[in-house]
């Protein structure tokens, strides 16, 4: 395998304008899966989702018109959020806690110590980030990924190859030894992969999440290995072949087909179940769809929506147990039993949002797995008998609006986390 730098401009043509569902106050505390835009939007989500599809399809087969941002989901742990306090004008790194009601920024390793008692490694991490990126030339607030410290660098011969390998989270990121790219992060104290600009103010709380960030703004330090996560070249790289491009095709269409025969009133009971049983409603369906991922296979969609009512009634059982009062008691049994009767009443509409549900993620993994041919760094999982090769995490689809949506196989990448001893659903 070899490692490309990818240089040429990446252009396509992104039909939707807002798929980014955001965190609270807009700031990039969640991105949400293409599929999951169903149960977010109803049946303006999943038309959006298929219109996405459409683009996406478009730009890996050469119809490009209009330049967007195609980034890759790095796998780095922790999220570091660095630059000039837009309220102070100093510098300051930290993690998502910036954004918390009381804000855990820190402008000096005091402030690290004072924000994150008892977590060592991670007040390490955010010294380093302190004294290394205050080199760079700040004039906004950016978001991103830690890759490595110098200590957790080490050589290994993987396939009688030698690479420099670290393991930030989950993946083991190789390269090869004598390669260029080696050769500039042995020389680093730090590395780091940009992904998030925010912007706006006076203050860092009323600032908003912009996607795609372009990093060459901050210049080069000393010490500092950095790049943003735009992938700066898909022409000629993984353009479909003729085959694949009829095969992705022919999925996007089977989703766009079904969705055409669905009522659209058939979506209209994501909206009702909220209304009549609470948020708890939508939380739960998409927790339940969650847990297919979880348990590593999807349902058929009969089987889903039936186990549905099920989830539902232990959910709700749950929340009986924790109030104490009859009246409490009362009011949350009669709130189950709506939602029990509410469920059951519509459960072919489950079946059928679910059915266009499984269809989206056919087609999206199939291109997903034609977008893991870009390389940046080769990527592997440690197994018992060395390492095997895997998928980068992901990607992350940006459209001319700053919008963006996760572009994942999210059971391959289940897997690995179960497998590594840590939660699934990042």
């Amino acid at each position: 395998m070899k490692f490309n730098e990818i240089s040429k401009p990446l252009v396509t043509q992104i039909i939707a304008e807002s798929m980014l569902l955001e965190g609270k106050e807009g700031k990039n505390t969640h991105l949400e899966h293409l599929e999951d835009n169903i149960f977010n939007k109803g049946y303006p989500g999943a038309k959006e989702a298929v219109d996405y599809l459409y683009s996406l399809h478009g730009m890996l087969d050469g119809n490009s018109q209009q330049a967007v941002s195609m980034t890759t989901k790095w796998d780095g742990a922790p999220a570091i959020i660095a630059g000039k306090d837009p309220a102070t004008g100093k510098f300051f790194v930290g993690t998502k806690g910036v954004f918390a009601k009381i804000p855990k920024m820190n402008f000096t390793t005091n402030d690290i110590k004072l924000n994150h008692p008892g977590q060592d490694d991670l007040q390490n991490k955010l010294a380093l980030a302190l004294t290394k990126l205050s080199k760079l030339t700040w004039n906004t607030v950016a978001q991103g990924d830690f890759l490595f410290a110098k200590d957790t660098l080490s050589e290994k011969e993987i396939d009688g190859e030698s690479y420099l390998i670290f393991k930030p989270n989950t993946l083991v990121y190789a390269v090869p030894s004598q390669s260029e790219l080696s050769s500039q992060i042995v020389k680093s104290d730090i590395g780091i992969v940009w992904h998030t600009e925010y912007v706006g103010g006076p203050t860092l709380a009323d600032t908003q999440a912009k996607f795609g960030f372009d990093s060459s703004v901050l210049g080069q330090a000393p010490g500092v290995w950095h790049r943003d996560a735009i992938i700066k070249d898909l022409s000629g790289t993984v353009t479909f072949t003729a085959s694949e491009s009829a095969d992705i095709m022919s999925a996007i269409a089977t989703a766009d087909q079904y969705l055409k025969t669905v009522d659209q009133d058939t979506f209209a009971w994501l909206g009702q179940g909220t209304d009549l049983v609470g948020k708890e409603f939508l939380q739960q369906l998409k927790a339940h769809a969650n847990n297919q991922v979880r348990q590593g296979h999807f349902d058929e969609p009969t089987k889903f929506a039936q186990g549905f009512v099920q989830k539902y009634i232990d959910y709700m059982t749950k929340e009986i147990a924790k109030v104490k009062t009859q009246k409490s008691i009362d009011a949350k049994t009669e709130k189950m039993v709506a939602g029990v009767k509410f469920i059951r009443e519509h459960l072919q509409s489950i079946v059928s949002v679910y059915d266009l549900y499984l269809k989206l993620i056919e087609a999206k993994i199939k291109i997903v797995k034609k977008l893991e041919q870009i390389r940046v760094m080769n990527t592997f999982v440690p197994t018992e008998d060395g390492y095997e090769v895997t998928g980068e995490e992901g990607f992350v689809a940006v459209d001319r609006m700053g919008n963006a949506l996760k572009l994942v196989d999210r059971l391959e990448f289940s897997r690995l986390n179960f497998g590594s001893g840590k939660p699934s659903g990042k």
